[in-house]
């Protein structure tokens, strides 16, 4: 959007993280469709994909935006963090204003942000939002249609004859859908990074009306706990995926999680499962740290809905000589797990201990920065963070497996995780979904902390999630 020179000088923009912290930052540049201004913090405040609530853009004296945003782009140059992101509500650059030259000149900036942004439109990614447009919008009439005349939705008709009716339908449509999300891909790789707005805001204004009616892609993009990957989001992907009010919805949500990101979470689950069933049985065995009272104690931040955990209970009678500790900052994530996964944990497994803690991130770095931290001293045999890596910058994930390798006993072992640059739906979820995420290779994840114990990097079957195990010397002085 075109500004006064003099203005952009007393720029700002004030905002609410998903975490509930305010801060402030200078603006740089404004569009339409995203914002980009500067945060001098020390601490991380902002990650990638979480919601800005009450975010507030000032031009001079006059307040021109208020309402959420959602962080696509974080650049941390040493001195400050550069944040882009997108902006979700209407403006508010008209309330007040009254026929005259300001109100001329403003809908002169609107005319001119169009034209420029329908200038800047690729005209290969304008084809594939096309096509896909087409085929989901054809797709949805007919099937409505189908389902009528069919009777699918007839109170007579029970579910297994409705899945069946679902399943037959995607086994014929899905082929040519997935074909289109390939090329929808193909065309985005290669999209100049300073006019993604424009293209995001593109792909959202054709898709949306088609793709929201997916229960996964909604709560993707809508994010109602303020960041994605939430809780809700973790089972939809571990459950059926024939949610939806309809087929086609059934269908659109199928294929969005038949992609490999979200099949990597469910692998991501299992090899977590695995990964904590050895360390506990060589820690009992004598091959780790050194246990304390024969009870192994394994720490998770962002722990989410623990899934792994849940299965580690289920399956291992083993799982009673474990004191987990579970650290999320979300109020409703440990709600969740403290009314699902510790009372069904309990009943099979009465001497496993599992703690919850609220803390964030932020707090974390901050307690530690100013050497307040209450967790210093080595007391855990592992700590893991499975997800949060994904939406933080090198500096921070640099800091916390620092942070978590003095927590860890000698012989203990710190596992984190990352999605990897090969997964097949970089665009789909970036620009349709405003679900962004900092990708990282095997190499990228070992150049985090490089000198830091033993490390070991290895990634799932769809070489998509990408895993890094640090085991502490044995030999390490205690903190």
């Amino acid at each position: 959007m075109a500004k006064n020179t003099s203005l952009t000088m007393t720029s700002h923009v004030s905002f609410r993280n998903s975490q509930g912290i305010e801060s402030r930052g200078s603006l740089v540049r404004l569009n339409r469709q995203q914002v980009v201004f500067e945060v001098y913090n020390p601490y991380s405040i902002v990650q990638l994909s979480e919601v800005l609530q009450q975010l507030s853009i000032h031009q001079g004296r006059r307040e021109t935006y208020s309402g959420r945003a959602v962080v696509t782009g974080l650049l941390n140059t040493g001195l400050m963090l550069i944040v882009s992101a997108s902006l979700v509500d209407p403006w508010s650059d008209l309330k007040g204003l009254q026929p005259g030259d300001v109100l001329r000149s403003i809908v002169q900036d609107f005319v001119s942000d169009w034209e420029a942004a329908t200038q800047r439109l690729e005209k290969p990614f304008q084809v594939s939002v096309g096509n896909l447009r087409n085929y989901l919008q054809e797709l949805s009439r007919w099937l409505e249609h189908w389902e009528t005349d069919a009777g699918v939705h007839d109170p007579a008709s029970n579910s297994d004859r409705m899945l069946e009716f679902v399943t037959d339908v995607d086994k014929e449509v899905s082929p040519r859908l997935m074909q289109l999300y390939a090329d929808f891909e193909g065309a985005s790789g290669s999209l100049p990074s300073k006019h993604l707005s424009y293209h995001r805001a593109f792909a959202q204004r054709e898709l949306h009306p088609l793709m929201m009616s997916s229960p996964f892609m909604n709560r993707a993009y809508n994010k109602p706990l303020g960041y994605a990957g939430d809780f809700e989001m973790v089972r939809m992907m571990l459950n059926e995926p024939w949610e939806g009010p309809n087929t086609f919805a059934k269908v659109l949500n199928a294929s969005a999680l038949r992609h490999d990101a979200p099949a990597a979470h469910r692998n991501r689950i299992e090899m977590l499962q695995a990964a904590l069933l050895r360390e506990v049985e060589g820690g009992l065995r004598g091959d780790g740290p050194v246990i304390d009272n024969g009870r192994v104690r394994i720490m998770n931040l962002g722990c989410g809905p623990a899934v792994e955990i849940a299965r580690l209970a289920q399956a291992e009678e083993i799982a009673n000589q474990m004191d987990v500790e579970l650290v999320d900052f979300n109020t409703e994530t440990l709600s969740h797990v403290r009314e699902n996964l510790i009372p069904t944990a309990m009943a099979i497994r009465p001497q496993m201990q599992i703690d919850l803690k609220q803390r964030s991130v932020h707090e974390l770095i901050q307690t530690s920065v100013e050497g307040q931290s209450d967790a210093l001293s080595p007391r855990f045999d592992v700590v893991y963070c499975a997800g949060l890596f994904d939406y933080f910058r090198d500096t921070t994930c640099g800091f916390l497996l620092e942070l978590f390798y003095s927590w860890v006993k000698p012989g203990g072992m710190v596992l984190v995780t990352n999605v990897s640059p090969t997964h097949s739906s970089v665009g789909v979820m970036g620009l349709v979904l405003d679900w962004n995420l900092e990708l990282r290779s095997e190499q990228d994840m070992l150049e985090l902390v490089p000198d830091l114990g033993e490390q070991r990097v290895y990634s799932d079957k769809t070489g998509v999630n990408v895993f890094l195990e640090i085991r502490k010397h044995r030999d390490s002085h205690p903190n």
